[in-house]
């Protein structure tokens, strides 16, 4: 990366995550993405805030100083619709604003057009063409750049973009609060941080989008150095690591030249990654990486079924499948399988057998998730060549025979199948195998809180459920006995 010489370019540069809520109950990762463009603005400006919104009661405005000249949103998710365009629109004229991240990507023209203040959106991966704004290069030299001139949109061509740079990762010293573990609201005080070490995916799933930068061109996989990450991976604080890699696992002699690093330098951490079911064919690997403190690998099984997975373009079948899982059944490392519901071509029968195909793989967790189509995933041609098969307004895939909310039904019918007190037992075994009980003692002082929250949400949600059991019996009564949603 060019480094910069003379004066700054800005006097105060502004950061911004514009969401308020997270997805999930669990916590909230930090906002890689954005800490990694705070890293190429920070040299730039001789002050930077960088402002996560889900972790500040205040709203943009509130971080906006007289000397405030850039203002950078990072707008990954279609989510807090409302409270996102507000941010947005609450910076003044004169500011240069510019937006990106995916979900600004996939429409570029919207954010220029209805929101007169943003001067640009950079597409794609931001943080090359950031850097050359901040270097000054006029804006029509900028590759992956859409931007406002004389009240004209301009789009620029894509970016291509480079190798991973071993030099640049986040400055956590930016951070303004701690990303912690949550369990139904309740902290467990055990830090969490997240990781890129890769950009990109070799593999062409149907399913799958982020293999495809914005605009629909393959990512190729490119990655840091060994050394370089170890590196990052010693300044982090916090004991839980994620990686964000979309696949970690692509070079196994790279991760084996991590793992030796990390051992050489006695670094004690606990790592979560992203995996293909090939890593069974380096069982080597397999036994280092948990001794160097792996302990989570995230793998997309997907369906228990030939049809579905050749559809997918997986790259394996079932027998496949289960061969790999003969080696890594007896690794210490927790194993979270994916799957997916709604498949297109597979009957609520189908999708039944995932808890059963499960527990004989040796799964220790399970993630379930619907099908959805993204921009450029390919999943669109295979809905319209399948009858009865639809895409909802929000991405979702649904089938006439299998709706929305029977797939919602399904969804705990599976976990209800597959979370047994065998299987809890067992995932509380495997977790004290892959060092869990070095994290009792930091969690000890939250543990009533967090019984008194998990009380508060069973007590909640049984409620909910005796509620919607009133509804729908007095509904039944007025039908004449029959159920109206049937």
């Amino acid at each position: 990366m060019h480094r910069p010489t003379g004066l700054a370019t800005f006097r105060h540069a502004l950061c911004v995550y514009p969401y308020r809520r997270e997805l999930n109950e669990a916590g909230c990762w930090p906002p890689l993405g954005l800490e990694f463009i705070a890293a190429v603005v920070q040299q730039y400006a001789r002050s930077l805030d960088l402002v996560d919104l889900r972790m500040e009661p205040g709203r943009t405005r509130d971080f906006l100083r007289s000397q405030t000249d850039l203002v950078c949103f990072s707008v990954n998710w279609d989510r807090d619709r409302q409270f996102l365009e507000e941010e947005i629109r609450s910076v003044p004229q004169g500011i240069l604003t510019i937006v990106g991240g995916r979900h600004a990507t996939e429409c570029p023209d919207r954010w220029l057009k209805e929101f007169a203040n943003v001067d640009a959106v950079v597409r794609g991966d931001g943080e090359e063409a950031m850097e050359e704004i901040c270097r000054g290069i006029p804006m029509e030299r900028i590759t992956g750049l859409s931007f406002r001139r004389d009240g004209r949109v301009h789009h620029n061509p894509n970016r291509t973009l480079g190798e991973a740079q071993d030099d640049l990762y986040p400055d956590r010293s930016l951070r303004r609060g701690t990303y912690v573990v949550m369990v139904k609201g309740a902290s467990t005080g055990l830090k969490i941080d997240s990781i890129a070490t890769s950009r990109g995916c070799p593999f062409n799933c149907t399913f799958c989008s982020f293999n495809r930068n914005p605009w629909g061109e393959k990512r190729r996989w490119t990655a840091r150095s060994p050394e370089s990450v170890v590196d990052e991976l010693a300044e982090i604080e916090a004991r839980i690591v994620g990686f964000t890699d979309d696949l970690f696992t692509h070079d196994m002699d790279r991760v084996d030249r991590i793992c030796d690093l990390i051992l050489s330098r006695g670094i004690q951490k606990k790592y979560i990654v992203n995996a293909r079911l090939e890593i069974a064919q380096r069982p080597d690997v397999l036994r280092k990486m948990e001794r160097a403190g792996f302990f989570m690998i995230l793998l997309g099984v997907e369906s228990a079924h030939d049809k579905t997975l050749r559809s997918m373009r997986k790259g394996f079948d079932v027998a496949r499948v289960r061969e790999y899982f003969k080696v890594l059944r007896h690794s210490r490392m927790i194993l979270h399988g994916y799957f997916i519901l709604g498949c297109v071509g597979e009957s609520v029968d189908d999708m039944l057998g995932i808890a059963p195909f499960a527990h004989e793989l040796g799964l220790d967790t399970l993630g379930l998730s619907g099908l959805r189509h993204s921009l450029h995933s390919g999943l669109d041609e295979l809905v319209a060549s399948s009858p009865g098969y639809h895409i909802a307004p929000n991405g979702k895939v649904y089938s006439d025979h299998c709706p929305v909310a029977e797939l919602r039904r399904l969804r705990r019918r599976i976990h209800l199948q597959f979370y047994t007190p065998a299987q809890i037992a067992r995932i509380a075994r495997k977790g004290l195998q892959a060092g869990a009980v070095s994290f009792l003692p930091g969690i000890l002082p939250y543990l009533p809180k967090i019984a008194v929250n998990l009380m508060m949400y069973f007590w909640q949600r049984s409620r909910r459920r005796a509620r919607k059991r009133r509804a729908q019996q007095a509904a039944m009564a007025q039908n004449g006995g029959e159920d109206p949603v049937a």
